[in-house]
């Protein structure tokens, strides 16, 4: 566990605190680690094992969220999202459509 001196802002954080401060599970800067999206700093380990710990830089947690960040643009109105065709027809087809045509469609389901 690493000491934070009071006043003093922290320059690496562990993965967790990486995650919380992305939005993002633990895993998933496992895995942005592993690929090489997501920078890391190896710390080395302390004790007997001596394994090296994966840190990440604050600035370098900025870097990320400001290159990814977008801006969404709203559409333009020619843009606008098309009305489903098939549903609209259809309902139109059984508007016009005569109330015999429509039991015979039924009747012939049933066959």
């Amino acid at each position: 566990m690493s000491k934070q001196v009071p006043g003093v802002p922290a320059l690496l954080v562990n993965r967790t605190n990486a995650a919380a401060m992305l939005g993002v599970e633990a895993v998933t800067v496992d895995r942005w680690t592993a690929t090489g999206v997501l920078p890391v700093v190896k710390v080395p380990g302390t004790g007997k094992a001596g394994r090296p710990r994966n840190m990440y830089a604050v600035a370098d947690l900025k870097r990320f969220i400001e290159a990814h960040t977008t801006t969404m643009q709203h559409p333009s109105p020619d843009m606008a999202p098309r009305p489903c065709r098939r549903a609209a027809s259809s309902a139109a087809d059984l508007q016009h459509s005569s109330a015999a045509a429509i039991l015979s469609m039924g009747k012939a389901g049933e066959r």
